[in-house]
């Protein structure tokens, strides 16, 4: 029943090829920082000297093989690949980190060597759903295309030709309820993957992929420039801040308190949305300069 209802809320609620604004989504391959972050790892020849598709898959399974996810990563390294790569490569499952932070690594180092990358959060429709997903983007010039990298899974996803999937492909492919394929690589943490895993996994998707947000300017670390907005790419007439208050309000009746929790809370009631469209969401990214 699941995969049923989260594939027909794709299904129902097509994301807007076109909305009134002027939002430009930018890649920042120049900011400093990027030459420190290679001079701490050496991503540049682990990415190799083949292809833009080939780089970005060798940093994925890079990233996937040397760091854990722990979902309860309580996120006091400040968010960026120096910092995070500091206290979790190669320590182990304690040292582990959630999603955001391994896509925000992933991110930062397809920026440092050159490619258009960002890290895009999935987002569930339900407001009493305390659970979503962030992932990474990753342009491919050959392919003319966004291609989705999951380094919490070591995953990216293909249709029925091969064809590698990005967000709103999959998105759309979920919302017909077509086959998606997982790469042989793709597992979580030390497990290894069964059909059962595939279905879970698949389902998960479907579940998070009712709309989007990234950032506008994708960078190293988080700028505390007000100029870099958060943008959302969500169905027309679904109030995502309603149901972030919503969400909020959920989080707190189930005892999710404390100060940080009020804190978070308070953001929601002030922030500002922005919204692109798919065909923004879509096109290549001008470099930042």
């Amino acid at each position: 029943m699941g995969y049923d209802i989260y594939t027909g809320l794709l299904k129902a609620f097509a994301l807007p090829a076109v909305v009134d604004g002027d939002i430009c989504l930018v890649c920042d391959n120049n900011h400093p920082d990027f030459s420190q972050l290679k001079s701490k790892y050496p991503i540049e020849s682990i990415a190799g000297e083949g292809d833009d598709l080939s780089k970005a898959l060798n940093l994925l399974h890079w990233v996937s093989a040397h760091i854990y996810h722990k979902g309860d990563y309580a996120g006091s390294v400040p968010q960026n690949a120096i910092d995070l790569l500091a206290y979790s490569y190669d320590k182990g499952y304690e040292n582990g980190i959630n999603c955001v932070c391994l896509a925000k690594i992933l991110a930062e180092c397809l920026l440092a060597i050159g490619l258009q990358a960002r890290q895009v959060y999935i987002m569930p429709c339900s407001p009493y759903d305390g659970d979503n997903h962030v992932v990474t983007h990753v342009y491919i010039d050959k392919l003319s295309k966004w291609v989705m990298l999951d380094p919490t899974l070591n995953a990216y996803i293909t249709n029925e030709k091969g064809e590698y999937l990005s967000i709103l492909e999959l998105r759309n492919h979920l919302a017909n309820q077509e086959t998606i394929y997982f790469n042989k690589e793709a597992k979580y943490n030390d497990d290894e993957w069964t059909d059962e895993s595939i279905k879970e996994n698949t389902e998960y998707f479907a579940k998070n992929l009712f709309y989007f947000f990234m950032s506008e300017i994708s960078t190293f670390g988080t700028p505390e420039s007000t100029d870099n907005r958060h943008i959302l790419l969500s169905p027309e007439g679904y109030d995502v801040k309603q149901k972030d208050l919503s969400n909020m309000e959920y989080r707190i009746k189930r005892g999710w308190t404390g100060p940080q929790m009020q804190k978070w809370f308070n953001d929601v009631k002030k922030r500002k949305y922005y919204y692109c469209s798919s065909l923004d969401f879509e096109a290549p990214s001008p470099l930042k300069t």
